[in-house]
């Protein structure tokens, strides 16, 4: 819609043959049929200013629908940019209590094989016992190991995805724990993730888009009415006989027919706009699954947590119990090895608890389009 301005000059030698215009020989008496050669110049500024285009409006129209879809596409990124960094950050978190855990399984197991050796040196139990009690702290300090190479792989993982210098000093400021979430309800998480999730946004800008570029193809049947003006000097040359001419004109363009490419556009536009309200409504539907498949995995994975803590009070409560009947002589250490085993098994699967409970409300937080507001 707005004008289009542009200036054009020239200079030219011409000759004209009269009879080609449709003029015969002595039609005007003592004007020869073959005139020239002759100069003429010209130079003007021209200007052309659509008054009214209803194709022009909706072509408007789709271009700011096009830069509202693609606004939402950059929030989208920064969403999927949000949850990577987070899935990143958890394992390193994970990483971290893991081994936590596997220090604290060391620390046991030393002090089992302290307990096994004293045990032993009171005539109480064997060297069976003894080295029972080694090769499980061989097995624990494995553990330690391999706890320390996966913390320091996710680190550097971290650091990478985030642009930190690699093997730059990192702190983790969160601890991976149980934080119990107050769930909205259904019907309203479904409406709040149909409202902000960008992929329903951007599904339904594209419809928007659609159906203007649909109506701006409708609207190209339609008479346009345009301004025509123009203004400069005419003559013989730059510098001889010049003067001032214009030209100021309303002009009204109809369409009769194109070829048949008006209706192929908006036969076109027709099917794309169709295809996106199927897109839509699937995207509609792939929302309040994730919604509904993130509340029943939090719900699951709350329980699983609940569950490995109970697991690891009786795993610790079990070991106690064996220890005490090996300290007091009437058993060897095959209970304290058993239940040194189910303690350690006990920890790992509530660190994994731990992290797929932590996933699960990302997880939730992603399924109503809130990632980038997530807090541990």
């Amino acid at each position: 819609m707005l004008p289009n301005v542009f200036a054009a000059a020239y200079q030219a030698n011409l000759t004209l043959n009269l009879a080609a215009l449709g003029f015969q020989p002595g039609t005007f008496p003592g004007i020869r049929t073959f005139i020239g050669p002759f100069n003429n110049f010209d130079a003007r500024v021209r200007l052309q200013q659509t008054i009214f285009s209803l194709s022009a409006i909706r072509t408007y129209q789709a271009g700011r629908a096009g830069v509202r879809v693609a606004e939402i596409q950059e929030d989208l990124a920064r969403e999927q940019v949000a949850i990577f960094t987070a899935l990143t950050y958890l394992e390193t978190l994970r990483s971290d209590r893991a081994l936590l855990a596997a220090n604290a399984d060391v620390d046991l197991a030393r002090a089992l094989l302290t307990l096994a050796t004293d045990q032993r040196t009171a005539g109480v139990a064997t060297g069976v016992d003894v080295t029972r009690a080694e090769t499980r702290l061989a097995q624990q300090q494995l553990r330690l190991a391999q706890s320390q190479t996966a913390l320091e792989e996710a680190r550097l993982q971290l650091q990478r995805v985030v642009g930190l210098p690699l093997g730059s000093v990192l702190t983790l400021t969160d601890a991976m724990r149980f934080t119990n979430e107050t769930l909205p309800a259904i019907d309203s998480a479904l409406a709040q993730a149909e409202q902000d999730r960008p992929e329903g946004r951007i599904a339904a800008a594209q419809v928007t888009l659609i159906d203007y570029q649909r109506r701006a193809a409708r609207a190209e049947l339609l008479p346009n009415l345009e301004f025509l003006g123009d203004y400069g000097v005419s003559g013989i040359t730059p510098t001889k006989t010049d003067l001032p001419t214009r030209r100021a004109a309303i002009q009204l363009n109809v369409p009769i027919f194109n070829g048949g490419l008006t209706r192929g556009r908006i036969a076109v536009a027709a099917s794309q706009e169709r295809q996106s309200e199927l897109e839509l409504n699937s995207t509609r539907g792939q929302i309040e699954e994730d919604v509904r498949l993130a509340f029943a995995s939090l719900h699951t994975t709350a329980e699983g947590v609940r569950a490995a803590d109970k697991l690891l009070e009786l795993a610790q409560r079990e070991l106690e119990m064996a220890r005490d009947r090996f300290r007091a002589g009437v058993a060897d250490n095959l209970e304290v090895i058993s239940a040194q085993t189910a303690l350690a098994d006990a920890r790992a699967a509530q660190v994994t608890a731990l992290a797929q409970y932590n996933a699960s409300r990302l997880n939730l937080a992603a399924a109503l389009g809130h990632a980038q507001a997530f807090r541990w």
